[in-house]
């Protein structure tokens, strides 16, 4: 079975950066372009780059990616031994450009559509054995490619809807536009719906189910991943997350974290990396989460933060509550049994334990375990005076 390969130079400018490497939004130019050749057909890679560049840029490609330096001896050797490995068509890209899912498809297909011949374009296809043939021959990379690019049934591949990447701020301006309007194309083609998508901002990994709606002010970045029948947003920020089906992410920001489905979060919270957030959950206005798991059907309704702990399921967390991890040399975790009831204004100094069904009552600094079932109060008894204050305001006459 043929497979579609692509080989792809990521040469250095004037300046002695690639402008593959510098970010379109949030991601680089490369990551873009790898994306889209892979969702396009592509399933091989061969990248040529800069020594100094081998480690930005094998982030950017798919894992097994080969990667070959400019100038070294091999070059020609490794790029005939990956092409020989290559049974089908290869996509070649010399120059910095953003290519959209459909030129890659398109330029894939038995009879492109939108070919020409100018070769200056720096994206084209060709056939695996007519280019390792040309540098067996001899011939320099360049010019086999030239040589032999256009000798593929009678016409040339090159493709011409092409939007090359420059330098310059009105350029740098487009190639965004470009690529903020590609990623909520991609969506919504899947089934999502961008109610403004002048105003949602996704990444070239980002997926996100069939659904979902996106609300204004929605940036998703990095490998996020979002079920279906979601509403995200708005002024919503969510970075290589997962995300569960139902879920409702309002005016929030999420980090490195697994939400699960049917939670709903915010609007004004904050989740750090590192946090399982399980099924049903809510986490309020003002929370923040950090490095913890919080069980099913948890309310942590607001004004609370809960850092380096170990939540069970249907624990109520009363407005101001605060896990104490820190004592300014060492973090420890605070654990929290199900269906404990922590009350409003509670600091819990970790490492500490709240038992299974256990109650803290309000305004408690807990230091000490609490078992089941128990009721811990850790507050000064209420004196009360009476009649202080009319024989103060008395004495002041």
């Amino acid at each position: 079975m043929e497979t579609a390969g692509a080989i792809v130079f990521l040469p250095r400018e004037g300046n002695g950066r690639s402008l593959m490497l510098e970010d379109l939004l949030f991601e680089p130019a490369a990551l873009w372009l790898a994306e889209t050749l892979r969702r396009g057909g592509v399933e091989r890679f061969l990248v040529v780059c800069h020594q100094n560049d081998l480690e930005e840029a094998a982030a950017c490609f798919p894992e097994g990616t080969e990667l070959i330096t400019t100038g070294t001896e091999d070059a020609n050797q490794r790029l005939s031994a990956f092409l020989g490995g290559q049974t089908g068509r290869v996509v070649v890209v010399t120059k910095p450009v953003q290519l959209m899912e459909e030129d890659v498809k398109n330029l894939l297909s038995e009879q492109p559509s939108q070919s020409g011949d100018d070769r200056e374009t720096g994206v084209c296809r060709i056939d695996a054995a007519a280019l390792a043939a040309a540098l067996e021959s001899g011939a320099d990379f360049e010019t086999a490619l030239r040589s032999r690019a256009d000798r593929l049934g009678g016409r040339s591949m090159w493709l011409q809807s092409v939007r090359p990447l420059r330098t310059g701020w009105r350029e740098r301006m487009e190639a965004e536009l470009l690529a903020r309007n590609s990623g909520a194309v991609r969506l919504m083609e899947a089934g999502v719906r961008i109610m403004d998508p002048n105003n949602v901002y996704v990444g070239p990994q980002v997926t996100v189910g069939a659904g979902t709606v996106l609300l204004p002010g929605t940036i998703l970045r990095g490998k996020t991943t979002i079920g279906g029948a979601c509403e995200i947003g708005p002024n919503s920020m969510i970075r290589d997350c997962v995300i569960g089906d139902r879920v409702t992410i309002n005016a929030s920001q999420l980090n490195e974290s697994t939400v699960e489905e049917g939670t709903k979060v915010g609007p004004f919270a904050y989740v750090r990396p590192n946090c399982h957030v399980g099924r049903d959950v809510k986490v309020g206005d003002f929370v923040e989460l950090k490095n913890s798991t919080i069980g099913e059907g948890t309310k942590i309704s607001h004004l609370t933060y809960v850092g380096d702990s170990d939540v069970g399921s249907h624990v109520n967390f009363g407005c101001g509550t605060v896990t104490v991890n820190y004592d300014g040399i060492t973090k420890y975790r605070t654990t929290i049994g199900d269906h404990a009831f922590i009350g409003c204004n509670t600091n819990l100094v970790a490492p500490v334990k709240i038992g299974d069904g256990a109650y803290t009552a309000a305004g408690s600094t807990i230091t000490d375990e609490v078992p089941a079932d128990s009721l811990a109060i850790a507050r000064s008894q209420q004196v009360v005076k009476k009649q202080w204050a009319a024989k103060r305001r008395s004495r002041r006459k």
